[in-house]
């Protein structure tokens, strides 16, 4: 970590939090469970701010999940209600936007699904070749460590907290693998002040792009899961390759953190069926992008969409939840 960032952080403790809770960790290229064996996570983002609904978890667990990715999303531009950076309240999050967090990990964890709480933030990351960011921005880039530090000690001890995922998909204007590298490391280190546990998840330069994983590499801390993004695209399986060597050269484990199709993608079912099956065959861990999704569109992302003719209402695309329903159990 910088001196600079340090002295301007309050002092955390290392305390890990009770003896007895169960955590993940890293074994070598494993995630491991609590008790040693290896787990492959897979699941579903609740990606969509505030859409999760009560009975999901449930759902979720019922068709094999064992995780779920939850988001908080901190100084960028979305849709109204979603950006929940309040630099007044503490931990520089609004209030409600920290209720409704709170809510959703608390029904994660009640149904013992492994959670990676991710924190995005679209100008932190660099989205859109926005000059103003983390890495030109040390104000903000001390709020965002101040967020952390916050999120870090309200959920050490939360149950099935799986992993904490720094920041996705940076893309600084301007930045190397090894620019994008150390801020991970200083952020690594931030976290680690408070819990020594719960891994962190890191991922590569230019949008989480798996060409770029071996950058990613840091020696850093033994409790890294290394991510790319997986949308699929005409040749699904042209990353694999490259997600298996970078697994077997570092002996480091690799989790999708966001694997989806639109839904009106030529063959996209095949596609989807082809990417999750060399998945399972690889013992890749996922989450599947997305649970539900705000737009009424059918052809684009998410299992579930909002009813054109109610706001209040969900449609299900029933042949999609059975298609990746399939491979959760696997």
């Amino acid at each position: 970590m910088s001196a600079g960032l340090v002295a301007g952080l309050a002092p955390a403790s290392a305390d890990p939090g009770p003896a007895a809770l169960g955590r993940l960790s890293v074994s070598g290229a494993d995630i491991v469970d609590p008790a040693g064996h290896p787990i492959v996570l897979r699941g579903y983002n609740w990606g969509q701010w505030g859409t999760v609904q009560p009975q999901d978890p449930g759902d979720n667990v019922a068709a094999g999940a064992n995780s779920v990715r939850i988001p908080l999303r901190w100084w960028g531009e979305w849709k109204d209600g979603v950006d929940s950076r309040d630099p007044d309240a503490p931990g520089h999050i609004s209030p409600a936007h920290l209720a409704t967090l709170d809510q959703t990990v608390a029904w994660a964890s009640s149904h013992h699904m492994w959670i990676t709480l991710f924190v995005d933030s679209d100008y932190g990351q660099g989205a859109g070749g926005r000059p103003d960011n983390f890495w030109t921005n040390p104000e903000k880039k001390r709020e965002f460590a101040e967020v952390w530090q916050f999120l870090v000690r309200r959920y050490k001890s939360t149950a099935y907290m799986g992993a904490f995922e720094i920041l996705p998909e940076p893309k600084p204007i301007g930045v190397d693998d090894a620019g994008v590298r150390a801020f991970y490391d200083e952020m690594i280190g931030v976290i680690r002040g408070i819990d020594r546990r719960t891994p962190v998840v890191v991922g590569p330069n230019d949008n989480y792009n798996c060409g770029h994983l071996a950058g990613a590499y840091t020696t850093v801390d033994p409790k890294v899961i290394y991510t790319c993004n997986y949308f699929i695209f005409d040749k699904p399986l042209n990353r694999i390759p490259g997600i298996v060597d970078f697994r077997n050269t570092h002996h480091a484990p690799v989790w999708i953190n966001q694997v989806g199709i639109e839904s009106g993608d030529t063959d996209a079912k095949l596609k989807a069926r082809t990417v999750l099956r060399a998945f399972e065959d690889n013992n890749i861990g996922w989450a599947w992008w997305t649970y539900r999704i705000v737009g009424t569109n059918p052809n684009t992302h998410g299992i579930y969409y909002r009813d054109p003719s109610d706001p209040n209402a969900w449609i299900v695309k029933a042949d999609w939840l059975a298609l990746v329903n399939g491979f959760l159990a696997a």
